[in-house]
């Protein structure tokens, strides 16, 4: 008689987080320099057309949030085209060095004379790797090989391409430029910041071209065009040894908790089961992978793909029809329940554990009670902090509960956190690094390292030392435990309920920090505000596919992530200032480019002209949140019946979870009624249909972003998350 788990049962472990099995360990063939190869141009090329596609295009965000679309899209067509091309060719020498030619020419007749080449361009780009690639294919393929990926090949990639998404757009390159410049260009005598801003604002970090930036913002107008690379050194090198230090800092914390998360707790790490699904399946064997032959696949990435073809095409034909995807109905006090299906947030929802999921929804609503009361009683808004429009003390209260969550999950991982020390102190570890992508020691050392640098960064622009570190620690709070909300709960898109430079300009006082560091603080919204994607998150996530790799390949993950980090943000950075130069930054994007460095300069000028001291108000709610945040975790852990999972409090005010809440809730309702009347059984068939809704909603939208770049459409978005 066989002993053991159901093959059902099994497999549906494994999709809550589990570990890989001995075959897909053994189909992990070792890394080669070809992954690097494709996984830099795809990294580069990616921040390149992603900021194409905002600033140009207008069409859909492809970098914006957790559920990062362009890397998910590129990565389709990486395994679904690119794999299977280079496979079918290398069978086929002569076929592959005949269709090498033929693209070639037409390379060559299409770009002929060359003039229409820039590096911004996304189809010059693309284009010339698909040749160049091809060509070398052919040439590997005299030799018995291929450019094809394997799976550790393909987790690089992967992992690489996530690592752009988080920096390309809204995780920093569209936001830094104009931050740094604005300033100077958008002052004027109605709004003082000449006379407020300018003598404090640290010159090292600010760029002033000596005309207000104007031909930054106004552009030339003509195809040639000069950047003066010059101008830009001093600013973009101070901020580079911050931001280098913020990342060293972030990428160590993930290596640091991901043996806790993944192995001890076993997160279910939803935002990467769609690339999982793929690599799982890739065999040099076959030329189309196994994910694509999926019917339940397909029939779940129809549903997106149908909805957004009739968006996209109601652009191109006038009254063409729109299926709706949203729907809201006022319920008093000035709320609304807003009824808005999100494939993506569909997708990902289902394939988390019914109870985090219903904590989730659960906690969104309640709060909507909750900003009722306070409108109802007539406490208003009275400071300009983020992301709360009914009052900032639910942004208090936010932060008060996510510090709480942060340190309740170090306590569960003390152990954890304990044997990770010895390994940095040198001393007897139960623990081993060698499945790491860096040692712990190099994690820790690093941790501290970036942190003192980072510390030390804000005393040079004249911060307290006192100022300085609280700031950094709590900013390290905020991004460590989005990040595990993101892993846990597969938030597609999430934003802190307070932000770091809120806390420290509003909630301490500008009073207490004076003016010089309230300015430096301002201008950390920069990297610390509108986080609705950054690197540590999609770091945790992507370091759960590096399960079965050999030890040797893990490192050589570090080294791909610091590429694809240096890479992606010189592709965006360059895009960024060529087309500004060009077109005009105000023609651009009217978020990165005037929103949000008005909300940078004017929450320095307001706190600077009118300093104000501690906020207790706002402090008592942050113990509120906390102490409110210790009795539902109390509850859960005490009482089985209770339904509510904490890690929809520290979250549940933000606009973007009362915006996804129905999708979430639509998901949950599908995945109990499966669980209870189907089983394991029926869970695991579904779950392909869901990884198609997913597949099937980044594949339209980037679809019709290439359709649009051919045709000269702009401004159409097909789906915002």
């Amino acid at each position: 008689m066989n002993i053991g788990l159901p093959n059902d049962f099994r497999r549906y472990l494994s999709m809550r987080g589990a570990s890989v099995t001995r075959e897909e360990t053994q189909g992990h063939q070792p890394l080669t320099l070809r992954a690097l190869a494709v996984g830099s141009f795809l990294s580069f090329f990616l921040g390149v057309g992603s900021n194409y596609a905002d600033t140009v295009i207008k069409g859909s965000y492809m970098t914006l949030d957790f559920s990062t679309p362009g890397a998910i899209f590129l990565f389709l067509i990486l395994v679904g085209l690119l794999n299977s091309v280079y496979k079918l060719t290398a069978r086929h020498w002569t076929l592959s060095a005949a269709l090498t030619c033929v693209l070639a020419v037409a390379w060559v007749l299409n770009f002929s004379p060359f003039d229409r080449m820039p590096l911004y361009s996304p189809g010059v780009l693309f284009s010339s790797f698909f040749v160049l690639s091809l060509g070398a294919n052919t040439i590997l393929a005299g030799m018995g090989r291929s450019l094809a990926l394997n799976r550790s090949e393909l987790i690089v990639v992967y992992i690489m391409l996530i690592v752009v998404a988080s920096l390309a757009t809204m995780g920093l390159c569209e936001t830094i430029l104009p931050a740094i410049t604005g300033v100077f260009y958008y002052a004027s005598p109605e709004n003082e910041w000449a006379e407020i801003l300018f003598p404090v604002l640290p010159k090292s970090i600010m760029l002033n071209d000596g005309a207000g930036n104007t031909a930054f913002y106004e552009g030339f107008g003509t195809k040639t065009f000069t950047i003066p690379w010059g101008i830009w050194l001093r600013p973009m090198a101070m901020w580079g040894v911050f931001l280098l230090s913020l990342y060293l800092t972030m990428v160590c914390l993930a290596v640091i908790l991901r043996r806790q998360w993944m192995d001890r707790e076993r997160l279910s790490y939803p935002l990467v089961q769609v690339p999982q699904a793929m690599i799982r399946g890739e065999d040099a064997g076959q030329i189309i992978n196994p994910f694509f032959k999926n019917k339940t696949m397909w029939a779940g990435a129809a549903l997106p793909i149908v909805v957004g073809l009739f968006t996209g095409l109601n652009k191109y034909l006038a009254g063409w029809p729109v299926i709706p995807t949203a729907w809201s109905f006022p319920i008093g006090f000035g709320q609304s329940i807003n009824m808005t299906i999100s494939f993506a947030v569909l997708g990902f929802s289902f394939l988390i554990g019914p109870d985090i999921a219903l904590g989730v929804w659960g906690f969104a609503l309640l709060s909507k009670v909750e900003k009722m009361f306070f409108v109802a009683y007539g406490v208003t808004k009275q400071q300009d902090v983020w992301a709360v429009a009914t009052s900032e003390l639910l942004n208090y209260q936010g932060l008060g509960a996510l510090i709480v969550f942060v340190a309740i999950g170090m306590w569960v991982g003390r152990e954890h956190l304990h044997q990770v020390w010895l390994k940095f102190l040198g001393r007897e570890s139960e623990l081993s690094d060698d499945d790491e992508i860096m040692s712990y020691r190099s994690a820790v050392l690093g941790l501290l390292l970036g942190s003192v640098v980072m510390m030390g960064w804000f005393m040079v622009l004249g911060t307290p030392l006192w100022a300085a570190a609280l700031f950094v620690f709590l900013s390290l709070v905020i991004f460590t435990g989005l990040s595990r909300v993101v892993a846990e709960a597969g938030i597609a898109a999430i934003i802190s309920p307070m932000t770091a430079p809120d806390f420290m300009v509003y909630g301490l006082g500008s009073k207490l920090l004076g003016a010089t560091a309230t300015a430096n603080f301002s201008m950390s919204y920069i990297f610390a505000a509108d986080i609705r994607v950054f690197l540590m998150g999609v770091i945790a996530n992507g370091l759960k596919l590096i399960e079965g790799m050999n030890r040797h390949s893990r490192r050589i993950v570090f080294w791909a992530i610091v590429i694809a980090i240096l890479l992606g943000v010189a592709g965006s950075l360059f895009t960024v200032m060529s087309l500004g130069y060009r077109d005009g930054g105000i023609n651009s994007n009217a978020w990165f480019f005037k929103n949000m460095p008005s909300l940078i300069y004017k929450t320095a000028a307001t706190n600077i002209e009118a300093p104000q001291g501690i906020y207790w108000q706002g402090m008592s709610f942050v113990g509120i949140g906390a102490g409110a945040m210790l009795g539902l975790t109390w509850l859960r852990q005490r009482f089985l019946w209770w339904p509510l999972h904490p890690i929809g409090f520290p979250i549940m005010t933000s606009w973007l979870v009362d915006w996804m809440w129905f999708s979430i809730f639509f998901a949950w309702l599908i995945k109990v009624t499966i669980l209870k009347y189907g089983g394991a059984s029926l869970y695991a068939r579904s779950r392909y249909f869901f990884l198609g809704m997913i597949a099937g909603r980044m594949l339209i939208t980037g679809g019709f972003l290439v359709v649009d770049y051919l045709s000269g459409m702009v401004s159409n978005a097909i789906f915002w998350i």
